[in-house]
């Protein structure tokens, strides 16, 4: 066997890979053409709103705390169903809690209305607070597509 001649004659490997190359190429490009004009459709955007959340009472032997919502301009938020929209409230930077926040109906701009820190079985979260100096972080969250509305610390 002479490999001199074997090494020297290479004329069929450059253009299979060149061919290889280019097939590769298109399929990726397919691919990813594809994929966003198949994709998953039109993304859901949350609710945009702008909320003022204030303190409106502390926790008492006999009674909840309480913050007040002023829905300042936006969409309409509906908090009518905890599958719709989820309340979170954490005291001084603790672990989250649900909120029920059924009360609040649905707010549009200009509308104002108060709300007890209140799990959904009537129990209070915090036991016995918040008191004057705590903080409670508020978060309101479109469930649909979990996404943020308002994010708000509150202090008492």
């Amino acid at each position: 066997m002479d490999f001199k001649k074997l090494f020297k004659n290479s004329d069929a490997v450059s253009p299979v890979i060149g061919v290889i190359l280019m097939v590769a190429i298109t399929v990726i490009l397919a691919a990813a053409i594809g994929s966003s004009v198949f994709g998953t459709g039109p993304q859901q955007a949350a609710p945009q709103a702008n909320l003022e959340i204030k303190a409106n009472s502390t926790a008492t032997a006999t009674g909840l705390g309480s913050v007040k919502f002023e829905h300042l301009g936006g969409n309409t938020i509906h908090f009518g169903s905890p599958e719709i929209t989820r309340v979170t409230a954490s005291l001084n930077g603790a672990s989250s809690v649900d909120i029920n926040a059924i009360s609040l109906g649905n707010m549009s701009a200009g509308d104002s209305n108060s709300l007890q820190l209140v799990r959904a079985d009537g129990t209070n979260p915090f036991a016995g607070h918040p008191m004057s100096s705590d903080t409670v972080n508020i978060k309101i969250i479109d469930v649909k597509t979990s996404q943020l509305i308002s994010n708000k610390d509150v202090r008492f």
